[in-house]
């Protein structure tokens, strides 16, 4: 049997109980207090009713005929782990109530039932509901937006290893402790530490980049610490290191694994004791700045072979950072395709043609030892050369058809530089500073490998000027 409320207030109740009177009195009860009220006398027919309709909270007795309340409460988790049901029991049931409870049940009310008692319980189990369900939409929303991350201060991708990583700066970003990042050549390091050094230092704050593996070693320790005036032959005024330039922001030390062991004990100790002095110096000067460093070695394997600080590594690596190479997420690859190719035809003002599928495919089977780098290599070469879907994957990523395997290395690399520099030529119609953006390189650069090969520079602007009069 059962009586339900025909009007549609917002909130759904079940009310189960083999008592008709208690039924009618709840009800009235509830329905008083804005709720639409469901009420059923046959627990299985009020199993039935929870599969039908949005409920916010049930209520039941314990002891019923054909199911009791605890097979109910299985039954209705079942369908709804988030349902809140509330057991109403008599005095010899408690035991069984509190069984309940660790079963699942939200609470259980002692018979006979007050009325004040009931509404408080139900407005509580209501609230938790809501919050629930809140939370989880909320995760819900958090999960689809990460999922659709594709783009995170300057890295590309949408593989769970890059939205892990997201995740990993944002909580590190946020944080002073030095920062490892690791990975292998060309998967984007210095991306990861401006992105942390964005996330986590003041607007305006210097971020400092230091390529340990590009300094003289003579040089380090004034290019870090800085000297004073006389310091050493040479130093003919005082000059700021990079520890004291950053300040307040950032400092990069990239490829850590190249710094001499004579000086690792050094940085040990400024990190260590949070001070330095300028070479020649005698003042201490405070280290403000975040250290965060990168190596594309395993400093582990480092350290086992005694070239690396076992302590230093330790400090270093308080918050480790990984990054994945390009092989492992391969299914980035077509995104970070069409980034690179959308780069270029920007910078040309539209003038690429289109990537097809099949040269996406075929970029999928490379392994990518230089990872991102060589990937965005590659799209600025096709882009240059033209006609993409003609264009062979490994001559092209290696430069070297087997047609001339036998060539000296000399000449080969010689032939090869003067048809690149031809081709971009012949691409950018002559202009200078369109071919040095797009090779990488200073106009002086470029002048000299022109006077090398014996280029005509004007032979490629007279060819677009002759074309022009012939449209």
């Amino acid at each position: 049997m059962s009586f339900v409320e025909s009007a549609a207030p917002r909130l759904r109740v079940l009310v189960v109980d083999d008592d008709h009177y208690l039924l009618a009195a709840i009800k009235q009860t509830l329905m008083l207090h804005g709720y639409t009220v469901h009420t059923f006398a046959n627990p299985v027919e009020a199993l039935v009713s929870v599969g039908e309709h949005s409920f916010v909270a049930v209520l039941a007795d314990i002891r019923m005929p054909e199911m009791s309340g605890m097979v109910l409460l299985e039954r209705i988790l079942e369908l709804d782990v988030d349902l809140p049901v509330i057991l109403m029991t008599g005095h010899g049931d408690i035991t069984m109530a509190v069984e309940a409870v660790k079963k699942g049940a939200y609470d259980f009310l002692q018979k006979p039932v007050d009325e004040d008692i009931i509404l408080t319980t139900l407005t509580r189990a209501i609230e938790r509901r809501q919050l629930v369900l809140d939370n989880r939409r909320l995760e819900q929303q958090l999960h689809a937006s990460r999922a659709s991350r594709s783009r995170f201060y300057g890295l590309i991708g949408s593989h769970p290893s890059m939205l892990n990583l997201y995740d990993l700066i944002e909580t590190i970003g946020r944080e002073t402790d030095p920062v490892l990042i690791a990975g292998e050549t060309g998967t984007g390091k210095e991306l990861v530490a401006r992105a942390i050094h964005t996330i986590g230092s003041n607007e305006g704050s210097p971020y400092v980049a230091v390529n340990m593996g590009a300094l003289p070693v003579e040089m380090i320790e004034s290019e870090l610490f800085g000297h004073e005036k006389g310091a050493f032959t040479g130093a003919t005024h005082r000059k700021i290191g990079k520890f004291e330039y950053a300040g307040d922001g950032t400092l990069f030390l990239d490829e850590i694994c190249s710094m001499p062991f004579h000086l690792q004990a050094k940085l040990l100790r400024v990190l260590e004791d949070r001070t330095f002095t300028r070479l020649g110096g005698n003042s201490a000067i405070s280290l403000r700045a975040r250290i965060v460093t990168a190596t594309n070695r395993d400093l582990q394997a480092e350290v086992d072979r005694e070239a690396f600080r076992q302590d230093l590594y330790f400090r270093l690596n308080v918050l480790p950072v990984h990054l994945p190479p390009l092989r492992e997420r391969r299914d980035d690859i077509p995104l970070l395709v069409d980034y690179f190719w959308n780069e270029y035809r920007d910078e040309q003002e539209g003038a690429v043609e289109p990537y097809t599928p099949a040269l996406v495919r075929q970029l999928m089977e490379r392994e990518w030892p230089g990872n991102v780098r060589e990937l965005r290599n590659f799209v600025r070469r096709c882009c240059v050369f033209g006609k993409p879907e003609a264009v062979s994957c490994e001559q092209t990523v290696t430069g070297i058809p087997q047609s001339v395997m036998a060539s000296p290395l000399k000449e080969y690399m010689g032939r090869q530089e003067q048809l690149y520099v031809e081709q971009v030529l012949v691409h950018v119609k002559g202009q200078v500073n369109a071919a040095c953006a797009i090779m990488g390189i200073s106009r002086k650069s470029l002048y000299d490998k022109i006077n090398r090969h014996g280029i005509n520079l004007q032979d490629f602007r007279k060819k677009e000027v002759n074309r022009k009069q012939s449209d």
